[in-house]
Formats: C-alpha cells, structure tokens, sequence
C-alpha cells in the first residue's frame, strides 16, 4: 500500500513540474514593448504549444533559465527538429512565433 501512495504522490508531483508559468495580463502590457500587439490570449497559445510540443521529447525548461539569445536559437530548431520528427509540419511558423513569445515574454517575470 505504502508503495502505490509513493507512485501516486510521484506522478502527481512530475505532473505538476512540467507546468510552467501561466502568462498574466500584466505579462502581456510588459510584452507589448518587445511583442508590439501581443495579447495574453496569444501568451496563453505559445504556453499551450510549449508544453504540448517541447514537453513530448523532454523535460521543459523554465523560460528564466535560459537567456534570451539561447531562445531565440533553439525555439527555431527544436520546431524544426518536430517537424522532422513527425515527417510534416507540425509546428508552423506562427506556432513557433508563439512558443518564442511566451519564453521570452515569461523570461522577464519574476
């Protein structure tokens, strides 16, 4: 019994690691100077996409972890490494626009 209650407690706590910070509006007006029009609807898309897309292969990265010179190099090939690896295109280049939105945008935050 002790070792099912463990597995649970597990898989509940790896769940909750992989999700990543949910954009707030006040994300979004910060946004806008780097972003110009960028709404927390397209924050809360790129974050979607992010998680569903990044998170297949491995673990996700906490967009303050890396820098934005990192980003906005691996968001373009990671994308294009999906794509490869489904033999289509999985993500398009508005989808990847979004994921490299929200990383940088959230990046920023505290």
């Amino acid at each position: 019994m002790k070792k099912i209650t463990v597995l649970s407690l597990l898989a509940i706590l790896s769940a909750c690691s992989a999700k990543m910070l949910a954009p707030t509006q006040a994300d979004a007006d910060r946004g806008a100077a780097k972003f110009p029009g960028v709404t927390l609807a397209q924050l809360t898309d790129g974050k979607k996409l992010y998680e569903e897309n990044c998170g297949n292969c491995h673990e996700l990265i906490d967009p303050r972890k890396e820098s934005e010179k990192e980003w906005r190099t691996m968001v373009p090939l990671m994308s294009d490494k999906v794509n490869k690896k489904a033999g289509s295109e999985v993500l398009d280049a508005k989808e990847q626009d979004l994921i490299l939105q929200y990383v940088l945008v959230m990046h920023e935050s505290k």
